[in-house]
């Protein structure tokens, strides 16, 4: 049953709206938290929350945070008891990921239940896959998944093998010296590759914690066969190494991609690699004076910036970058 709801940013007349959906959600969040947030979306350029309106009644809402491209975090989707499995959900997300691709933030994250497998089968009807799996042990094990949008990377190499085949490691996996979690298509036609290293935890620990993110990329196409990782400094130093295990020589131009009130360096911006040749280059990521990211109100206070690595033909992938700004101040 699909229903005529109105999709659209919260609005000051929602707060006792959203402040009855979180009662009748089971949060212990009222009035004054719905306040805040609404006044805090309605007031941010990088934070939004959306609401799904029926006849002038919140039935559901969600918070969609851009703040670090190109990635996009899809936080607390709720649904009023009434309305569930009537589409209410499934539209809210899909609006979020239409305005998060739109604006160039096409690598989407979220977390949800390990072990609700109606939850895990609501996501993976709209596009969503495991990355981080979690831990069922832990009650704020939470698992992470990803959906890769229009023009990332991912999607490039899935729109030219159709068939490849997913796999997501159980926890950490070593890949040059570090221990990332992996997620991982193969081809069965052509055995081409494509495995993406995620920097993370399961779920947001209540001390501490990082924003989940890619770290490396493993990419096997053609004649073309290419390991790249990153490794982070406390500071915001950190080392982009590349490693070409492909029979000729490669070609590489780095473009970082950040926003405003981050500034990412890496030198030299083109670099050609030998068969076998393994690089590193020093890059830096410095926060300035015009950095007006309120970090409180996101899921981690961590920094995150981004290269994109261009090679020939169109192929790319995407390193990331970051830290934890409240522990580096």
């Amino acid at each position: 049953m699909s229903l005529p709801i109105n999709i659209r940013e919260a609005r000051r007349d929602d707060v006792e709206g959203l402040a009855e959906l979180y009662a009748l959600s089971g949060w212990r969040l009222g009035r004054e938290h719905a306040f805040k947030l609404i006044e805090f979306s309605m007031s941010s350029d990088y934070s939004k929350v959306l609401v799904a309106d029926l006849s002038g009644k919140v039935i559901s809402k969600v918070t969609l945070d851009t703040v670090f491209p190109p990635y996009a975090e899809i936080v607390n989707v709720l649904v009023h008891p009434n309305y569930r499995e009537m589409g209410v959900g499934s539209g809210l997300v899909k609006e979020c990921i239409k305005r998060a691709t739109n604006a160039g933030h096409n690598i989407i994250y979220l977390m949800c239940d390990p072990l609700n497998r109606r939850i895990h089968k609501f996501y993976a009807r709209l596009g969503f896959l495991p990355g981080i799996l979690g831990n069922p042990s832990d009650p704020r094990g939470d698992m992470w998944l990803y959906y890769f949008g229009r023009g990332s990377f991912v999607r490039n190499f899935l729109e030219e093998h159709p068939f490849a085949e997913f796999r997501v490691s159980r926890g950490r996996v070593p890949f040059h010296g570090q221990l990332l979690y992996s997620m991982k298509w193969i081809d069965p036609i052509s055995d081409d590759e494509l495995e993406v290293f995620i920097r993370g935890q399961p779920g947001q620990p209540e001390r501490g914690g990082t924003m989940p993110r890619i770290g490396g990329v493993r990419l096997k196409l053609d004649e073309l066969s290419f390991d790249c990782w990153v490794i982070e400094g406390r500071s915001g130093e950190f080392e982009l190494n590349m490693l070409n295990n492909g029979s000729n020589g490669l070609s590489v131009s780095l473009n970082p991609i950040s926003r405003r009130g981050l500034r990412v360096s890496v030198h030299p911006p083109e670099r050609t690699i030998r068969p076998g040749e393994s690089v590193s280059i020093k890059g830096s990521l410095i926060v300035t004076g015009d950095f007006d990211v309120q970090l409180r109100y996101l899921t981690f206070p961590t920094v995150i910036s981004s290269v994109i690595l261009k090679f020939s033909r169109g192929i790319e992938a995407v390193v990331s970058v970051g830290f934890n700004l409240l522990e580096k101040h």
